[in-house]
């Protein structure tokens, strides 16, 4: 028989909580920092909510009931469970991981001055002293893929996984024993992602493989570790692969061979794995509802960063956001007198932002679960309004004004507005037949010829920029510029995971 259990952590006032790094990392790293967490707006995907923040706190997951030596993916277990609602008897004790997962030819390092912006602004938020019954946020930088991105998306989700449920199991068990006279038998966790670049091909597909619950028997008898999922966050990542998404455009017979040359993950990339054109990982990561869509669709939140005006030559901003030219699904777009309000991140108006444009997509389960195109020429369309379908907020950064190196005026670009007054005359030309920003739809045909282009031409290094990767010394000094744009994520993915506004809404479990 099936068990449904459904969670929802309320919290009570300001909520204490402790952010630790783990790994190979020198102890005197490893600092706890305190703060509170104030009364502050969070942006939802619904339209109606949009403003500054990007999701607010609302854990929610079904779970279904296991014998400890079963293994199944998240999706099978949701396809097959009831509806219901429960509240944890451990809630005022919930861990959220947040695991950080770098991209091809990367380390662990690439996403270091992100886990360190996590931490500045978890300090910025906490000062009380840490109440050991209190919320932990735990940052995970991943390693199992060091050294190890060739050999194809399955292989890193699938060490990416193993990583991910040893990482949970070890720190569950050590907080458990700390505590000799718990009579706890179940553990609540929450999970949360960013993936930059392959690395969010990784978490796509790990978490098909990381199930509901975890059984810690050979650990602590009769104890588990029920798993909800809370904010899944990509930087940069080729959601639609990097065919037809090349940064210039290249024959299908070049893209084939481009991907041969780098070896397995290419060809999955390329989307010319096999003897034919039928072999499509890609594809059926944007496509298969069972095995990839359902399990993305139970995260609470679902965020994407892309580069635009042609800053990045690894991942166009077409396939970092899923964009279609085709594609007439709609984007609801954010105020852009709100970028920043809450954290200084706008200086002197809309024009200084790094941000360009903020837009949410709503879930629609129809198209989730409908048949796709069998057509090959269809494929890119059928992917983009899936991907669509699952409900983003996709934030769009402009990095030209922090890329090292000169950038020169195309011809006669003088003449020409700029592709960023060319989006802002768009809105406000939306915003005259409308009441406000809520009323306002823009397709994702209209993303994909905006968001593209530039009146200057520069070194299209935006793809290392935008995360300021430092995975070594030079990748530091030359990214540095791109903090500002980590230091934005990690405020609003703190403030997603731990957001206190919204507690009400959740109904009443007795």
């Amino acid at each position: 028989s099936s068990e449904a259990f459904v969670t929802r952590i309320r919290t009570q006032g300001g909520i204490d909580s402790l952010i630790t790094s783990y790994g190979d990392v020198p102890r005197h790293n490893q600092l706890p920092f305190y703060s509170r967490i104030p009364s502050a707006s969070a942006l939802s995907v619904a339209p109606q909510t949009h403003i500054t923040r990007l999701g607010r706190f609302d854990l929610v997951s079904r779970i279904k009931t296991m014998n400890s030596n079963e293994l199944y993916s998240t999706a099978k277990k949701d396809a097959e469970i009831d509806n219901g609602k429960s509240i944890p008897s451990d809630s005022n004790n919930t861990t959220h991981f947040v695991f950080l997962v770098h991209g091809w030819l990367g380390n662990d390092l690439e996403m270091k001055y992100l886990e360190s912006a996590i931490e500045t602004s978890k300090k910025k938020y906490y000062s009380q002293p840490l109440n050991p019954n209190q919320e932990r946020l735990v940052v995970h930088r991943t390693r199992n893929n060091n050294g190890h991105t060739k050999d194809g998306i399955l292989e890193g989700a699938t060490r990416l996984a193993n990583e991910i449920k040893d990482f949970i199991l070890k720190d569950t068990a050590e907080q458990l024993n700390r505590d000799k006279d718990s009579n706890i038998h179940e553990k609540h966790v929450s999970i949360s992602f960013v993936g930059n670049s392959l690395g969010g091909l990784y978490a796509r597909y790990a978490i098909s493989l990381i199930p509901a619950e975890l059984n810690i028997d050979n650990i602590i008898p009769n104890t588990r570790v029920v798993i909800h999922s809370n904010v899944f966050c990509t930087t940069a990542t080729p959601h639609l692969g990097t065919a037809s998404h090349t940064y210039i455009a290249v024959p299908r017979i070049v893209e084939k061979g481009i991907g041969k040359l780098l070896s397995k993950t290419g060809k999955d990339l390329f989307r010319s794995d096999g003897n034919s054109d039928g072999d499509d990982l890609i594809y059926e990561m944007c496509t298969d509802y069972e095995q990839f869509l359902l399990p993305l669709s139970k995260f609470q939140k679902r965020i994407a960063y892309a580069n635009a005006f042609g800053t990045d030559f690894q991942v166009p901003t077409n396939t970092a956001a899923f964009l279609s030219e085709k594609s007439m699904h709609n984007h609801c777009p954010t105020d852009p007198s709100l970028f920043g309000k809450d954290d200084n991140e706008m200086k002197n108006g809309a024009e200084d932002s790094f941000i360009v444009a903020m837009v949410t997509t709503e879930q629609n389960n129809d198209i989730l679960k409908e048949n796709g195109s069998k057509e090959r020429k269809h494929y890119s369309l059928t992917m983009s309004n899936k991907m669509d379908a699952l409900g983003w907020t996709k934030v769009f950064i402009d990095v030209r004004g922090i890329i090292p190196g000169p950038r020169l005026n195309r011809p006669l670009a003088a003449r020409q507005m700029t592709r960023r007054q060319i989006w802002s005359n768009f809105l406000q030309k939306k915003l005259s037949t409308s009441k406000t920003y809520d009323d306002i739809r823009v397709t994702s045909q209209d993303l994909a010829r905006l968001m593209n282009g530039s009146e200057t031409i520069g070194i299209p290094i935006g793809h290392q920029v935008m995360i300021a990767n430092s995975k070594n010394k030079r990748y530091s000094d030359m990214t540095a510029n791109g903090k500002p744009v980590m230091d934005k994520l990690a405020n609003d993915l703190v403030h997603s995971i731990l957001e206190t506004e919204g507690k009400d809404s959740v109904p009443d479990q007795s």
